[in-house]
């Protein structure tokens, strides 16, 4: 299995760094260990913030990209940015702070991102809110994703979230975006298979209701991944099992090859299937040029 390769959409760090307050070192340093984990590509994730630290983290990130296209290194490549703060829904914030969340609108997006908007590749967005913004990052090639949400709808999001986690359940007389994503075969799920925040039977659903193809696994790994100690996290402790005091899951402790393996080893999920679902549909997804696939397939 070692010739497997991944891609990983959703990622807010590992071994004990914060893509949200890195620097530079501290984020080299991620980058080189999970290359050796033949983790090729990764969209780290940002949660909400202030326009100022969101700001000065897409800067450095951007910074790595354009080094990293220039150069090719032993460390995984950073495709771009993935905004999974600012504007959900309080409703179904999960571990995040709430009290950062701002109003969906195309003004606040650009006022968040200031000169960084090329390297935003994915946002997550409750889309029960104005959709004037979903509308606005289709047009600019960004990936809009329906998540963190109460909404009935995906209005023209792209892919959900973490699907089945932070939006409402299946009911068997309510529309919602859980239902939603899975019955419509043009929607791309997002995965968190650690059997944690999806049980073995909801992937089982997953994977007999969505087109192989549409499916994401991502790891939404914290910080605490191979990290055996306390840290903060949205402005909350967060404890070596990825939960806060209250018990809210947080987010994976595992990175996405660790996922991917044990999927295999249980027999849940097939090598070849693993192959399409954390490393192929992402290139597709992801609309990645010649030259990243190049860098991605080294």
């Amino acid at each position: 299995m070692n010739n497997l390769k991944f891609i990983d959409n959703h990622t807010h760090g590992a071994f004990g760094v914060n893509f949200n307050y890195a620097n530079y070192d501290e984020i080299k340093t991620v980058l080189k260990n999970l290359y050796k984990r033949n983790i090729k590509g990764i969209c780290p994730t940002l949660v909400g913030e202030s326009n100022e630290n969101i700001q000065k983290q897409l800067a450095l990130f951007n910074k790595i990209k354009q080094e990293q296209l220039k150069q090719t290194k032993d460390e995984t490549f950073i495709i771009g940015v993935h905004l999974e703060g600012s504007f959900l829904s309080k409703e179904k914030s999960g571990i995040q702070d709430k009290k950062v969340f701002k109003i969906p609108s195309i003004t606040n997006f650009k006022e968040l991102v200031g000169k960084y908007e090329k390297i935003i590749k994915i946002v997550t967005i409750a889309p029960e809110n104005d959709i004037d913004l979903i509308d606005y990052l289709n047009e600019k090639n960004i990936i809009t994703q329906a998540g963190h949400s109460i909404s009935e709808s995906l209005k023209n999001c792209k892919g959900t979230t973490h699907h089945f986690n932070a939006m409402n359940p299946i009911h068997h007389r309510t529309p919602s975006i859980t239902l939603e994503a899975l019955i419509n075969d043009n929607i791309y799920c997002e995965l968190i298979a650690d059997l944690i925040h999806t049980n073995l039977d909801i992937v089982k659903l997953i994977l007999k209701t969505k087109p192989k193809d549409k499916i994401i696994l991502i790891s939404d790994s914290l910080p605490i991944s191979h990290f055996d100690k306390e840290i903060i996290f949205c402005n909350k402790k967060i404890f070596p099992q990825g939960k806060d005091e209250n018990g809210t899951l947080a987010g994976s402790i595992k990175t996405l090859d660790e996922i991917c393996h044990n999927l295999i080893k249980e027999k849940i999920i097939t090598k070849e299937e693993i192959k399409k679902m954390a490393f192929e549909n992402q290139i597709k997804y992801l609309n990645l040029t010649d030259s990243e696939v190049d860098i991605l397939n080294r």
